[in-house]
């Protein structure tokens, strides 16, 4: 690669980093705001039941 593409792709890296940085600054403390949201949520009641005896099974079988 010559000098001057491998400039143009390190400023294209920096542009992209910089904009994943700013959409992640932008959450910080976000999940303050949906914590407990799914507490009374029948699927999600479910998805933690079906967790739990996925990782027991699992658990039997690896010991």
């Amino acid at each position: 690669m010559s000098t001057k593409v491998l400039e143009q792709t390190i400023t294209d890296l920096q542009r992209r980093v910089a904009e994943i940085e700013s959409k992640m600054n932008g959450g910080a403390g976000g999940w303050k705001k949906i914590a407990g949201a799914a507490k009374k949520d029948q699927h999600f009641a479910e998805a933690m039941k079906l967790g739990a005896k996925w990782r027991k099974q699992a658990n039997r079988e690896n010991w």
